[in-house]
C-alpha cells in the first residue's frame, strides 16, 4: 500500500482520537497483516501531535540507500538472537527502521522453548529407535490398554502463583517473593491406565522412593489391579529410567508379577504421560491453594484425581503414538505442548 494514503487513514484516525496500536489494528485488518507497524503508526501520531499535518516524509540530506531484505536476512542469521538496536548498528540504520522491516518480513521475536535436556546424537538416535519399534506393535490398541504408567512429582503445601493487576501506567506493581525451591512439599507416586488411576500415595518428606519402597508399591498396585480391573490378563509397565525403577529388587518383583516393561528412551518426560498430562494438569488445580498440612494435600489430590472424567484419562494414555510419531519425524527432538 502506498504511504501516502496509509498516512491519510492516520491523520483521520488520530483526530477521531483512535489511539496508535487501535489504528494499526484496524489497518492491518482491512488491507493486510504486515502493511504496517504499531511502532510506525506511534511515531506518526507524535508527529501529528507535534502539529505536523504534512503526511510527508521529511527529507533528509545524505539518506542512506535503502535496506535490503537480504541484508536483513543475512544479519539474522549471522545473529538471529540480535536486538533492534544491534541490528541497526550493523547494517547502520536507526532500529525503528529495523522493527518495521522485520515485521512486514513477518517476522517476531520470541523466547527459545526450554527442554528437559541437551539431546546428544546417541540420545536422538536412541529416541527414534525405541519410538520407531513401538509404532510397529501389533495390536496396538489392545497393548494401549494394558498399558500402566508410574512415576513421581512433589507437591508443595504453598502453590503461590503471579498476580495480574490492573494499575495506572506510571504505578509500579507490588513485589512478590519468588517461589522457595526449598519450600515444604511431598512426593506423589501414582500408578494410573486409560480408564482411571489405580493406586497412589503421598510420601512424607522424610521418605523417599527407593528400590524397596518401589517393589512395595508395584506390589501394592497389582493388588489395586486385582480389584479394580479383574479381567485384565496383561501388564504393560511404562516408567521411566529413575534408579530405583531398575534396580534389580525391582526387576525381581516385575518378573514375579509378570508384567513386561515398556521400552522408554533416556531424558524422555515428554513420553511420560504422567509428566506431559497428569502433572500439568494436578499442578494447574494445586495453583493458588495453599495448605496447612499433609492431611490436607492428600485430600485435595484424591478429589482432583475423582473428579476426572474417563475421556481425561483415555486422552493421556492415547496420545502416546502421536508422541512417538512426532519424535521418529522430527529426529529425535522434543514433543512440547
Amino acid at each position: 500500500m502506498d504511504e501516502q494514503p496509509l498516512r491519510a487513514i492516520v491523520l483521520y484516525e488520530h483526530r477521531r482520537g483512535t489511539s496508535a496500536r487501535r489504528t494499526a489494528d484496524n489497518i492491518n485488518a482491512a488491507f493486510g497483516s504486515t502493511v504496517v507497524s504499531h511502532a510506525t503508526v506511534s511515531r506518526w501520531f507524535q508527529r501529528l501531535g507535534s502539529g505536523d499535518r504534512s503526511l510527508q516524509s521529511r527529507s533528509t540530506t545524505g539518506r542512506p540507500p535503502e535496506l535490503k531484505d537480504d541484508d536483513l536476512r543475512k544479519a539474522l542469521e549471522e545473529r538471529p538472537t540480535a536486538s533492534t538496536s544491534e541490528l541497526a548498528q550493523m547494517l547502520g540504520r536507526h532500529h525503528s527502521t529495523i522493527a518495521d522491516r522485520l515485521y512486514a518480513l513477518g517476522y517476531r521475536r520470541v523466547m527459545a522453548r526450554w527442554i528437559p535436556h541437551e539431546l546428544t546424537d546417541a540420545t536422538r538416535a536412541a529416541r527414534v529407535s525405541i519410538c520407531q519399534s513401538l509404532l510397529l506393535l501389533p495390536n496396538r490398541t489392545d497393548f494401549l490398554a494394558n498399558v500402566v504408567t508410574g512415576d513421581e512429582s512433589w507437591v508443595r503445601y504453598h502453590n503461590d502463583t503471579r498476580v495480574a493487576y490492573w494499575l495506572p501506567r506510571e504505578e509500579e506493581p507490588p513485589a512478590q517473593p519468588r517461589p522457595n525451591p526449598h519450600a515444604r512439599k511431598a512426593l506423589l507416586c501414582c500408578f494410573w491406565d486409560a480408564r482411571g488411576m489405580l493406586f497412589w500415595e503421598l510420601l512424607t518428606a522424610n521418605l523417599i522412593v527407593s528400590a524397596d519402597v518401589y517393589s512395595r508399591q508395584l506390589r501394592d498396585l497389582a493388588s489395586a489391579i486385582r480389584g479394580k480391573r479383574r479381567r485384565r490378563v496383561e501388564v504393560h509397565l511404562l516408567h521411566d529410567n529413575a534408579r530405583p525403577h531398575l534396580a534389580s529388587t525391582t526387576r525381581r518383583q516385575l518378573e514375579e508379577l509378570g508384567w513386561t516393561t515398556v521400552p522408554h528412551p533416556p531424558y524422555s518426560p515428554d513420553l511420560t504421560p504422567s509428566d506431559y498430562h497428569l502433572f500439568r494438569s494436578l499442578k494447574n488445580f494445586l495453583a493458588g491453594q495453599r495448605f496447612t498440612n499433609f492431611q490436607a494435600l492428600q485430600t485435595a489430590i484424591g478429589d482432583f484425581f475423582e473428579r476426572q472424567n474417563p475421556e481425561f484419562w483415555r486422552r493421556g494414555i492415547e496420545s502416546l503414538p502421536d508422541r512417538w510419531l512426532k519424535v521418529v519425524d522430527t529426529y529425535g527432538d522434543y514433543t512440547v505442548s
